[in-house]
């Protein structure tokens, strides 16, 4: 899951269909899309969901397999100085998928694995990032994202990681605290990478529509004062 937010971040911007309760012309100066064509499945974007150690325990969570269906997406998109846009993208997403556990404790490991579910849920992400017309399609430079994004999940896996965690913490000589385990195994913690990618997106994964939408918003913007 580490991989998810940031491509459909970049993807936002440009595989965009107008809102659908909106009219087609947004009002200056920013731009509302809704992004019907990134509503999809996304397969396997993150198997190493980091290790978390409390105490006398260390878990280490992977996902092999899973998939994230993203159901709707909001755009709204804000001009700056420059080439630099405010952007806050919503997106509801909801999956299922295996989680694995590898529990450490007194030296000996042992694995949990079974089904997890991503209940349906919304998140919101906001950003700045330059955006420019080239040749050919769009050049998405990201200024400004969240360090990190908190996904629900709810496991067989998790429930069996907190009932042995409570248990533990009741044998002297353990020390243990199970609300790290239970941060670890409700809400998994993802790291986005830093700003300063370059993402290209070439002009034939959109609709003659939706360049048309986006290139009058980049004009409009383009030719407006500097902001403070």
């Amino acid at each position: 899951m580490k991989r998810l937010l940031p491509p459909l971040a970049a993807l936002a911007l440009l595989g965009a269909a107008p809102a659908a309760d909106t009219p087609v012309a947004s009002p200056e100066p920013g731009l509302r899309l809704r992004l019907e064509r990134a509503n999809r499945t996304y397969r396997d974007l993150a198997p190493d969901l980091g290790t978390v150690t409390e105490g006398d325990l260390s878990l280490h969570l992977t996902s092999p397999r899973h998939a994230v269906t993203v159901r709707d997406h909001l755009l709204r998109l804000e001009p700056g100085a420059g080439d630099s846009h405010a952007a806050e993208l919503t997106l509801t997403f909801e999956g299922t998928g295996w989680l694995v556990a590898d529990v450490t404790m007194g030296g000996v490991t042992r694995r949990l694995e079974d089904d997890v579910q991503i209940p349906r849920q919304t998140k919101t992400l906001e950003g700045r990032a330059k955006v420019a017309r080239v040749q050919g399609g769009y050049r998405i430079t990201p200024e400004q994202l969240p360090r990190r994004v908190e996904v629900a999940v709810r496991s067989g896996v998790g429930d069996s990681l907190l009932d042995l965690c409570a248990s533990t913490a009741l044998v002297p000589g353990f020390a243990m605290d199970c609300s790290g385990v239970e941060r670890a195994v409700r809400n998994v913690t993802i790291e986005l990478p830093d700003p300063g990618e370059v993402v290209l997106v070439p002009e034939g994964t959109l609709t003659r529509e939706e360049r048309r939408l986006l290139d009058d918003y980049l004009r409009r913007t383009a030719a407006r004062p500097a902001a403070g």
